[in-house]
């Protein structure tokens, strides 16, 4: 529905509506049980004959529009994102990650004696989004030495960036990513999880041989603030290139100095790389044209198509501006509120959609917060926003706060936020809006009238 206020209503049980007055703490109790089905709710607590009538619509108002999220926080996590991936529905969304490296155990005295053999930066894969085969999986990489100090007990986003970076690479080097093989490094050695290697220029791992600052980390730092990895390729066309998963808090990703002296021909020493540092990535997005269509058309083009994309890139804004209208009727006690968005099926890929979606409130700075329903013991079971693959769609249970927006029609009421529940995959989808000529988003509503 597009147009009136109170939609046509389906009712359930009896229609007369009940003589008495209903006490506060009924109307109470029915909110408390909004996640029941519609069949006896009430009745078995009212005298005989004074039944009362249920409601079932989903044709309510909806006003729908693509939006940008502003910056997702890319710090204190275990995987992170490095990569270039031409979107071809979304455009070229590129992520770099800047990582400090710590000490381990204190490496002993090292000398003048010490020489370096190589230095090594190896990061364990978790996974991939986009193309890997040797087709379009190609990938162009730069390693930089950071020349700004990070702190680790700040909190760092998507749109957080390092200005000074060496202008000489460490290295600079083509690939396709492997996640399938482990890496043998020696015919001997125990052999690695699949993993990006990289040797990097000699001169870091002697300067950090013959440091002075190797007391503690603190020092280590203000000599070696750490590392930028990030793609170079100009261009990335569309359908090719990938964002890679990296797991941090694993063993595997560290930086390994090799070296040897009059002593020993074959030492190692490891750098580590752990969420206590300061590690973050960088997003930058150039979104295709059909997607700036999409944040310029607000509520007209959300009225066919909405996007939602990971790693700060867009969610979906809801509004219902009839639903304070309900109260009209009497007082209103919500037993099931739902919001259904459905998949975009023409525009679907062999990318993969979110796993999980979620909804959030709106604040007057346009900040979302939780909902009252996402704190239901039963969690996902209750609240929803996991994908159905059989229904191709969404299902999010609201109940609770479209009771708090009726409750309180005196305050403005900002609407919702649906956006994908992990910020930090690169995961994407399509949807249906809600003028959608066979299979629109909806909200599918039970309720009670108690006058």
């Amino acid at each position: 529905m597009s147009g009136g206020l109170i939609p046509p209503l389906t009712y359930f049980g009896p229609m007369h509506f009940s003589r008495g007055i209903v006490p506060l703490v009924f109307i109470l109790l029915l909110a408390i049980a909004a996640c029941q089905e519609p069949e006896g709710i009430g009745l078995d607590v009212l005298p005989e004959g004074e039944q009362m009538p249920i409601a079932w619509i989903d044709s309510f108002t909806i006003e729908a529009q693509t939006v940008r999220v502003d910056s997702v926080r890319t710090s204190g996590r275990g995987t992170h994102l490095i990569g270039d991936f031409g979107d071809p529905i979304f455009g070229r969304v590129r992520s770099q990650l800047y990582t400090q490296f710590k000490l381990q155990t204190a490496p002993g005295q090292f000398t003048l004696d010490d020489v370096i053999d190589s230095i090594v930066l190896n990061l364990a894969y978790s996974g991939s989004y986009g193309r890997i085969d040797k087709f379009k999986g190609r990938h162009r990489f730069g390693i930089y030495e950071i020349q700004e100090d990070l702190y680790e007990d700040s909190i760092y986003y998507s749109d957080d960036t390092v200005q000074n970076i060496s202008s000489t690479p460490l290295a600079e080097f083509d690939f396709w990513p492997n996640l399938l093989s482990s890496l043998y490094v020696t015919q001997d050695s125990i052999p690695l999880p699949p993993s990006l290697r990289v040797r990097l220029a000699d001169t870091l791992g002697q300067s950090i041989l013959w440091s002075p600052n190797l007391a503690s980390n603190n020092l280590f730092s203000e000599q070696f603030e750490g590392l930028c990895i990030r793609s170079i390729a100009p261009n990335m066309p569309d359908d090719h290139g990938s964002l890679l998963y990296f797991n941090l808090q694993s063993d595997n990703s560290r930086l390994e100095l090799h070296y040897h002296n009059s002593q020993e021909d074959s030492i190692q020493y490891n750098l580590d790389i752990d969420n206590r540092n300061a590690i973050f990535s960088d997003v930058d997005h150039n979104f295709s044209q059909e997607i700036v269509d999409a944040l310029n058309g607000g509520t007209t083009v959300g009225a066919q198509k909405l996007y939602v994309q990971s790693l700060a890139g867009t969610r979906i804004r809801l509004s219902f501006p009839h639903l304070k209208k309900l109260t009209e009727l009497g007082a209103v006690a919500i037993n099931k509120a739902e919001i259904v968005l459905p998949v975009d099926e023409t525009s679907q890929d062999d990318f993969g959609l979110p796993s999980i979606l979620t909804v959030n409130s709106i604040n007057a700075g346009d900040s979302a917060f939780l909902l009252i329903d996402s704190f239901e013991p039963d969690g996902l079971d209750y609240f929803g926003g996991v994908y159905d693959s059989e229904r191709n769609e969404y299902v999010f249970n609201v109940a609770r706060h479209l009771q708090d927006v009726i409750n309180n029609p005196d305050e403005e009421d900002y609407g919702l936020y649906i956006m994908s529940l992990n910020a930090v995959d690169s995961r994407r989808g399509v949807f249906n809006g809600p003028q959608h000529p066979t299979k629109p988003l909806k909200l599918r509503m039970t309720y009670t009238i108690i006058n």
